[in-house]
């Protein structure tokens, strides 16, 4: 087998281990090796259940110098690994590079791990949480009691859409479901659906941070958003879905609405990007866009 910091075979390891310390390293390290050698898993979560019984793992890191719990659910594991190493170990939303924003949107939280992640960041900024799986506002109501970031999070149990009212959603894995019927499903359920103007701060002076991963709605919820022009002092980061069909869509809103889009981590189906409106285009901000990958 190859050593775990071998980072052609393990590219996440030696972010796993600097993030992580102690028997939370060991955990995510075991659970990661096994996605690449399968034969093992059997051993693995029976090692892992006799570390962490009950029905989650729990694990410890650090976010700008706040120690987080989280939990891994074994029902959802393939799915809470890979929040985990994208929003725990990672940091796919780049927010190390932004200055602290005064309001948050966390759209499509799934277990809440951007949400630890901008209250270990940014303590006490109000942060509204749309989600619409109840097995998903319950971990993130149980890792916002974990954190002590309750006081500041409002959870709601939606999902953002263009418009208010309700719609069928898919569920898949517990960080896939969507409405859209055109890939496989474990089930669906009603759900209600908001718009997500009526959330916004009325001051527009306060610096708005939106975070979108919505599984391909994000389309409709930005085309709602701004059909009547941008909005001053935003910044959207997202990972945005079907880029062959929706990245020329939102490449051609930004120009619209002036805004200033780039996008990383570009893949045959998703890309993470970011969008920065015009009043901030000369601001600090953000790191210059010289610096970003694209």
């Amino acid at each position: 087998m190859a050593s775990l910091t071998d980072t052609g075979r393990f590219p996440r390891a030696k972010a796993i281990i600097s993030s992580l310390s102690g028997l939370s390293r060991v955990k995510i390290l075991l659970l990661v090796a096994v996605t690449s050698r399968p034969r093992y898993r059997s051993l693995v979560h029976a090692l892992l259940k006799l570390i962490s019984p009950g029905s989650r793992i729990s694990f410890r890191y650090k976010i700008a110098n706040r120690k987080i719990v989280s939990f891994l659910r074994w029902e959802y594991l393939d799915s809470d690994l890979q929040s985990a190493l994208e929003l725990a170990v990672g940091d796919c939303y780049r927010l190390k590079q932004l200055q602290r924003p005064d309001f948050i949107v966390d759209g499509g939280s799934n277990s809440g791990l951007f949400l630890l992640a901008a209250s270990a960041r940014w303590t006490g900024v109000p942060i509204v949480a749309f989600e619409p799986v109840p097995a998903n506002v319950e971990i993130i109501k149980a890792h916002l009691i974990a954190n002590h970031f309750e006081g500041s999070v409002r959870v709601v149990q939606a999902a953002l859409a263009g418009k208010d009212g309700s719609k069928r959603f898919y569920l898949r894995e517990a960080n896939q479901g969507s409405f859209t019927d055109e890939l496989p499903a474990e089930g669906f359920m009603d759900v209600e659906t908001l718009a997500l103007a009526p959330f916004l701060p009325s001051d527009p002076n306060l610096l708005k941070l939106i975070k979108l991963d919505i599984e391909g709605g994000e389309v409709e919820v930005l085309d709602a958003l701004f059909r009547d022009g941008g909005i001053r002092k935003t910044i959207i980061v997202m990972e945005l879905h079907n880029t062959p069909v929706t990245r020329p869509w939102i490449e051609e809103l930004a120009h619209r609405i002036g805004y200033r889009i780039e996008f990383y981590e570009v893949g045959s189906v998703t890309a993470h990007c970011q969008l920065l409106s015009p009043d901030l285009l000369a601001t600090d901000t953000l790191i210059p866009a010289s610096t970003l990958s694209v």
